[in-house]
């Protein structure tokens, strides 16, 4: 899938950051994201992001490490 920033932002609207990728999944789940953006964030889990921003970078770039 290809991950578009605005549609990112508004599934991951109410998140209080820093959060975890599996913390993001949440509040997205709770914005109706599709499933296979969930998964790509549970993926993420552990790691920390301090804002939407490095949000939408490790999706659109598809880094899942290193975060």
């Amino acid at each position: 899938m290809a991950y578009d920033p605005t549609r990112i932002a508004a599934y991951i609207e109410g998140a209080e950051f820093p959060a975890t990728g599996g913390e993001l999944a949440g509040v997205a789940a709770g914005n109706d994201a599709p499933e296979d953006l969930l998964a790509r964030l549970r993926g993420f889990e552990g790691k920390h992001f301090d804002n939407p921003t490095d949000v939408v970078t490790a999706l659109t770039q598809g880094r899942s490490q290193g975060l």
